[in-house]
């Protein structure tokens, strides 16, 4: 993957939410990612559609979402930003969840190198 990556605030909204569900690497029913992000089926087919052409994403056997290799690597990159900033989020004004859509706003406005950057220099503290 290069590092011209450009994603979409609902692009990562999905994303990590993917990462949330796979746990273990099993892969996700696409009613199961609606269900969490409270999304039609229709629309979690199309977003899981583009983000296969994207090289993100495959969907294998039974319809199981997987992330491919490389968008593993990069789905651990944006939840490592996202999780940072929720912290410093939840410090300033609470738990709301209203502030997860506002923080891959952010993720979607920041260059992907910055989001290397920000993953190199703190992974220590997140595993």
């Amino acid at each position: 993957m290069n590092n011209c990556l450009k994603f979409t605030s609902s692009q990562i909204r999905y994303i990590i939410c993917l990462l949330r569900l796979s746990g273990g690497g099993i892969g996700v029913k696409n009613v199961e990612l609606a269900n969490a992000l409270e999304y039609s089926k229709p629309s979690v087919h199309n977003m899981l559609k583009s983000l296969a052409e994207m090289g993100i994403v495959s969907q294998k056997s039974f319809g199981l979402a997987h992330f491919t290799d490389d968008g593993r690597e990069i789905a651990k990159k944006y939840r490592l930003c996202f999780e940072l900033l929720q912290n410093k989020m939840n410090e300033i004004i609470g738990d709301d969840s209203a502030a997860e859509i506002a923080i891959c706003g952010i993720l979607a406005d920041m260059p992907y190198e910055k989001i290397e950057e920000l993953y190199k220099a703190n992974k220590k503290h997140f595993e």
